[in-house]
């Protein structure tokens, strides 16, 4: 007796693993096509009825088991029959393949990408192909902190709409991150109002008021430090003075993200201090000190021309190519067309 029950448990936990694995909507199975499977997957033989009977107990229990109910009479009575079985996924096909492309269109390293992607494949059928062999994503230049702690800090804030106080970092010559000063030199620490925060290329800004302020300032989540939830309330958008009050906080920031292509090269350049912080968020580990000044820094990055061209244009006047030296005379090009365009 306790063998047939046994028996019987075990049949049942197969059943499941073969609708979860081998049918959804698109790819139903019929009651023999579950016999077979059971029986090349997992050896197990047993009768149709055993089958049915399963299938309806596990329907009946509330499990996402589906079927196609095909109306008949049997001696006068109506007797459905029960066809066309399948598992009802919590996400079908189409949602697994845009969560999928997510994963692509995000900078995590390739090989967490895949494992992912893996695992994901796993809720669907076997049958389920997301499209996706032979391409890869490309990764950020750096890693960037791990910010799950501040963006729970920061929910809490903006669910009970209370103050903030943190500092903001930034990087210098020695490569570690430093609190941003005031001009009196000392450590700055923000008290601000939050309103949002915005995901948007693997990072996170999050959108405040500064107290003493009537605007809305953003702040980057992973180059936020010491964050304190303060007791007290926070004003809301609209208090504000200013035409920020009833600005549309999500138009505010604008993703621009180019690619560039061609062979990677080494490139020097000039730039200003400031632009410490620019330079370890853009190029990561591909950027080297090379000297230092009190004002400026000289680096050497390797990277393809084009998106060197691109960055020290963008970041125009406080960054000057050193060499190569076509790649002087590029920027150089663009620059003097840009004054002209300009009539200056």
């Amino acid at each position: 007796m306790a063998s047939s029950e046994t028996g019987s448990k075990l049949s049942i936990i197969r059943i499941v693993q073969v609708l979860l694995r081998e049918s959804d909507k698109d790819h139903p199975l019929s009651q023999q096509d579950i016999l077979r499977l059971m029986e090349s997957k997992y050896g197990m033989v047993v009768s149709r009825k055993s089958i049915s009977r399963n299938l309806l107990r596990l329907k009946e229990a509330g499990l996402p088991v589906m079927c196609r109910e095909v109306p008949r009479m049997v001696n006068g009575k109506e007797a459905p029959l029960s066809l066309d079985w399948y598992w009802d996924h919590v996400l079908s096909p189409q949602d697994l393949k845009t969560v999928i492309d997510l994963l692509y269109f995000s900078h995590l390293p390739a090989g967490q990408i895949r494992q992912l992607a893996e695992k994901l494949k796993r809720l669907q059928c076997r049958s389920f192909e997301d499209g996706k062999e032979g391409i890869r994503n490309l990764p950020l230049p750096q890693n960037l902190p791990d910010v799950k702690e501040t963006l729970v800090l920061l929910s809490q804030a903006l669910c009970e709409k209370r103050q903030i106080s943190f500092y903001y970092d930034h990087y210098e010559v020695d490569g570690k991150r430093h609190h941003g000063v005031s001009p009196s030199g000392e450590a700055r620490c923000y008290i601000v109002h939050p309103f949002q925060v915005i995901a948007s290329d693997d990072r996170y800004c999050f959108l405040c008021n500064v107290e003493g302020r009537e605007d809305i300032s953003y702040f980057f989540v992973d180059r936020m430090a010491d964050i304190m939830l303060l007791s007290a309330p926070a004003r809301g958008q609209k208090s504000l003075a200013g035409a920020d009050a009833s600005a549309k906080l999500d138009e505010l920031l604008v993703a621009e993200r180019d690619i560039y292509t061609g062979n990677p090269v080494e490139i020097t350049f000039e730039a200003d201090v400031r632009l410490l912080t620019d330079i370890q968020t853009d190029f990561g580990k591909r950027a080297r000190l090379i000297s230092a000044s009190p004002d400026k820094v000289t680096m050497e990055v390797t990277l393809p021309q084009a998106a060197m061209k691109a960055w020290a244009l963008k970041k125009a006047p406080l960054v000057k190519v050193l060499s190569p030296s076509y790649l002087v005379r590029e920027v150089k090009e663009a620059a003097q067309s840009l004054a002209r365009l300009y009539g200056l």
